[in-house]
């Protein structure tokens, strides 16, 4: 290791500062040094205190039965009450309708909407806001649970006529599940908690999470709803900035989703996110370029934000590792160990940063998975990003997404939608 150490010490500056560039754990850094120094502003937004607004709940399920109870009974639990809950059965083939009418006998929904066959996420959501009488609209996943004063501090944002659209903190439920649970827990905290923080101070928030977000239900209504492409979220997030409304994170506000259990799922999933993000802010809405003509500095951040931080590091990642192989040859292995074994003591100092400022105590489990997550975020991830951003590039493999039913995406790709 000191001969390790002593290869960075000789590095030329080139070859460090593509190093931070593409393993991208000293991003995170920053912001989490940032939000120390803004804390106290942070803070000071923080309240429980009702506010009179009547809130819609939507939950799309699609054999989402398992979970959809006990997320009911969080939603029992809110501070601020939903003033109603709307539960779409969107084709499931389990005991999804079963349960669901158990629930509504219990109180716990007052309305239940039942497709015949699976529509998708969007058009679930999209037909119950016709349904729903509340002034904001609440989308949530069947296995989404928030903390009791969760719907209270996301409904605080609305307070700002200009704001149209809020998404909350999400942490992972089954973080003890597997190893996979405990690295996404980790990310969660420093991608969502700490770089959403960050961008919601700068006013460059891109994407409102599917799992929990809230809208003003007539901006929704108004704007034509969810697209009921993939990548849903994000496309209407992007939507409503170019609209001229703002779109807000609360750090305050929390909610618990089930990660995947296993690396394959977790890289299905990671591949339709990437497929996803690449199709909608490269050719639906045009973000490649560095500044677009009348748009706020906000809008130019969230799109800096993607371009430099996410989309060159990806795809100059195979290049900078032939170009270290090539300069270094048999110490390149040496160099990235070293570069390894910095990263994962930075990766320690975030974390206890992150636990610091949002109150997340980690399990011994995930002190000890901190080690692997340099290997996890800067490379696994990578790799992965790297082969989805390529697929989607050459085979535009989004229009095979069967996060959309077949029917829905055949007439979408056709253009009878």
């Amino acid at each position: 290791m000191p001969e390790a150490l002593q290869l960075i010490a000789d590095a030329n500056w080139i070859e460090l500062a593509f190093a931070v560039f593409i393993f991208d754990i000293p991003r995170y850094s920053l912001s989490l040094l940032s939000l120390c120094l803004l804390g106290l502003a942070r803070r000071s937004r923080q309240s429980d205190a009702p506010i009179g607004v009547s809130i819609s709940v939507i939950i799309p399920a699609f054999n989402g039965g398992s979970g959809l109870l006990s997320s009911l009974e969080s939603l029992r639990r809110q501070t601020l009450p939903p003033h109603e809950v709307i539960v779409v059965d969107d084709g499931s083939t389990d005991d999804t309708r079963a349960i669901v009418e158990q629930a509504r006998a219990a109180g716990l929904v007052d309305m239940v909407i039942c497709h015949g066959t699976r529509c998708g996420r969007s058009a679930a959501i999209n037909a119950a806001a016709r349904f729903a009488s509340g002034e904001l609209l609440l989308t949530m996943d069947a296995d989404t649970h928030f903390q009791p004063a969760a719907l209270a501090r996301l409904a605080l944002a609305f307070r700002d006529p200009r704001v149209a659209g809020a998404s909350c903190n999400i942490a992972i439920s089954n973080e003890g599940s597997s190893i996979w649970t405990r690295l996404q827990s980790i990310e969660y905290l420093m991608s969502i908690s700490a770089g959403r923080t960050i961008l919601d101070i700068v006013g460059a928030i891109a994407c409102l999470s599917g799992a929990c977000s809230m809208y003003r239900r007539d901006v929704f209504v108004r704007h034509g709803g969810l697209d009921v492409g993939p990548g849903e979220d994000l496309e209407f997030s992007l939507r409503l900035r170019r609209l001229g409304y703002l779109v807000r994170f609360v750090p305050e506000a929390w909610a618990e989703t089930a990660g995947p259990v296993g690396g394959l799922s977790l890289l299905r999933q990671r591949a339709r996110w990437d497929r996803d993000a690449l199709r909608i802010r490269l050719i639906m809405y045009a973000e490649l370029g560095l500044f677009h003509r009348f748009e706020r500095l906000p809008d130019t951040l969230q799109r800096l934000d993607f371009i430099l931080f996410d989309l060159i590091p990806t795809l100059i990642f195979p290049f900078y590792i032939v170009y270290l192989v090539v300069l270094l040859g048999a110490d390149a292995f040496w160099f990235i160990a070293a570069i390894y074994f910095l990263l994962a003591w930075i990766s320690f100092f975030n974390l206890a940063l992150a636990v610091a400022l949002f109150g997340r105590s980690p399990s011994p489990a995930n002190l000890g998975a901190v080690l692997i997550f340099p290997l996890y975020q800067g490379s696994y991830l990578r790799c992965a990003r790297l082969v989805s951003y390529s697929s989607e590039i050459i085979f535009a493999a989004s229009k095979h997404d069967d996060f959309v039913p077949p029917r829905v995406r055949r007439a979408l790709f056709s253009g009878r939608i």
